[in-house]
């Protein structure tokens, strides 16, 4: 099976791993791709490994030098923060790097890797040193970040978590000794390749993926190896960029085309209360025509008998002085008849900027809940159509998503995604595949519904709804949990455990693939199959 090797500092993030990923190739590489290229194209990839725990991996490959000799050419991903970068080195020399202001890299030079006075977890020594640097009062969040190499925000807040404490606690002697008995277990962890590879949450939305286990965070799922736990945060993370990007164009349209339109209406609310005094020039054009006497040009006004007031009195008719009386009533009249048809058209675009407006709202206020990126995408066309309704110039810019992302997202009718089974005691709803399995999270679950997932392993989210809501037995309880173990990667095994907990606490967090939701509250049942 092939697999690509992605290294990756995109957007300062460091990756690297083995996954199934296809992007679309550009149409002129960059010339560090054909430096690359030169160098590593028919070569092997001999060993990848890492100097300490910091964030430095060196990819060692055999390649061929300028006269097609055989050589060997070390690929080192620096993504130990300012100063780094990506550079071939050829017998520990730089031969080219990027970007330019990697500042630990320079062509014809030795490669510097990062200095680091941090602690080696992996040192027999380390936990003894670390005594030395312990200090009362000190943020316990900051001191583990700044005294361990490799040990991430992300780590260091599931440490605190994991000794009981919260993340802005300042150190004291209790308080250090908690963190010390966590470093312990995670020094042992790492001694023994006691990995648990899995993917994790931010109350963004945002995938973490770690080999330790964080604490603090929700986990959405467990990996039976850190290759595969890799791939699937990296099709996570692409499918979350793509949708983090598309609701951020999505808003900014609508915002674009709310204030266009909101500006519009108003305006034509301004104009349509001066339009609706058509009435009033009707009736000084007929005052005029009928007033005995008609006074020729250079008077401002005129005073007539209004008749239709009641009973009549003289108003004042103000003129064009460059024109006759009779001549101002001519003029009168087709200000009415203009204002009249104004006041139509004004009333019926009022009309039209209304419901524009609505629908707007009705787009902004579905943007704040629970998505897929397919329908997001439809949200961001009916942002669009509406920019065009109103003739506002827009044009989507994100229609060239990559492919694995398009095929991740690729849209899945409900129907026949979906099985249901029914009995006396409840109706089974159970996902044949990703996108069924968040359309009975996004569109079938109710509260009183109760939601079934075989625990920490990939398989089918069932729902069972029982008449009325009422209580569940433990037949009707152990029958669904027995159809959720035997629709799971479980199914060859003799017992599974299966987590099941009412529907509302089963959320599905923006921005995540088809099939990932997290969960509390949850009880576990061990079913036999």
């Amino acid at each position: 099976m092939r697999k690509d090797l992605v290294v990756s500092l995109e957007k300062n993030v460091p990756f690297f791993g083995l996954v199934n990923e296809s992007r679309d190739m550009p149409k002129t590489p960059s010339g560090t791709c054909f430096r690359l290229r030169k160098r590593l194209e028919g070569g092997v990839l001999r060993r990848v490994y890492q100097e300490g725990l910091d964030r430095v991996v060196y990819f060692e490959f055999s390649g061929h030098d300028d006269f097609g000799n055989l050589c060997t050419y070390t690929l080192v991903l620096d993504g130990a923060g300012i100063g780094g970068g990506f550079g071939l080195l050829n017998e520990g020399i730089v031969e080219f790097h990027f970007p330019e202001t990697g500042a630990r890299f320079q062509t014809g030079c030795t490669y510097c890797p990062p200095k680091s006075e941090k602690l080696n977890l992996l040192s027999c020594s380390a936990l003894c040193e670390v005594h030395d640097l312990y200090h009362d009062g000190e943020p316990a969040l900051n001191w583990i970040m700044s005294k361990f190499e490799g040990v991430g925000k992300d780590l260091a807040l599931s440490i605190i978590a994991r000794s009981g404490l919260r993340k802005d606690d300042a150190l004291d002697h209790e308080c250090f000794e908690l963190i010390l008995e966590s470093l312990k277990e995670l020094r042992y962890a790492l001694l023994e390749e006691r990995f648990q590879p899995a993917i994790y949450i931010r109350n963004s939305g945002e995938p973490v993926f770690s080999v330790f286990p964080l604490h603090h965070l929700d986990r959405v799922s467990a990996f039976d190896s850190v290759l595969e736990g890799i791939s699937a945060y990296r099709d996570y993370a692409i499918y979350f960029e793509d949708y983090k990007r598309l609701e951020r164009e999505t808003m900014a349209i609508c915002k674009k085309v709310h204030d266009k339109v909101l500006s519009r209406y108003l305006s034509q609310q301004k104009d349509l209360e001066q339009a609706t005094e058509f009435e009033k020039f009707r009736v000084w054009a007929e005052l005029i025509d009928s007033a005995p006497h008609s006074p020729p040009a250079g008077h401002d006004s005129i005073e007539v008998l209004d008749y239709y007031r009641t009973p009549p009195e003289k108003v004042v008719i103000p003129l064009d002085p460059r024109f006759s009386a009779k001549e101002n009533a001519r003029r009168y009249y087709k200000k009415y008849a203009k204002l009249k048809r104004a006041n139509k058209i004004l009333s019926d675009s009022l009309v039209e900027s209304r419901v524009l407006l609505e629908r707007l709202q009705q787009i902004e206020k579905s943007l704040n809940e629970e998505h897929d990126l397919d329908s997001l995408n439809d949200l961001c066309e009916q942002a669009v159509q509406i920019a065009r309704e109103a003739g506002i110039a827009m044009r989507k810019a994100t229609d060239k998503r990559n492919r694995r992302s398009a095929k991740i997202s690729s849209s899945v009718s409900p129907r026949g995604s979906v099985e249901i089974l029914s009995s006396e005691e409840g109706t089974l709803y159970i996902g044949k595949n990703a996108q069924g399995n968040d359309y009975i999270v996004r569109r079938i679950k109710r509260p009183g519904d109760i939601w079934f997932h075989a625990k920490n392993l990939r398989g089918a989210h069932v729902l069972l709804r029982t008449p009325g809501r009422g209580d569940v037995t433990p037949e009707v309880l152990l029958w669904a949990a027995r159809i959720a173990a035997q629709r799971s990667d479980g199914n060859l095994a003799g017992k599974v455990e299966v987590d099941y907990t009412d529907a509302t606490n089963v959320k599905k967090p923006g921005g995540s693939p088809p099939g990932f939701v997290t969960y509390k509250g949850a009880k576990t049942i061990v079913v036999e199959i």
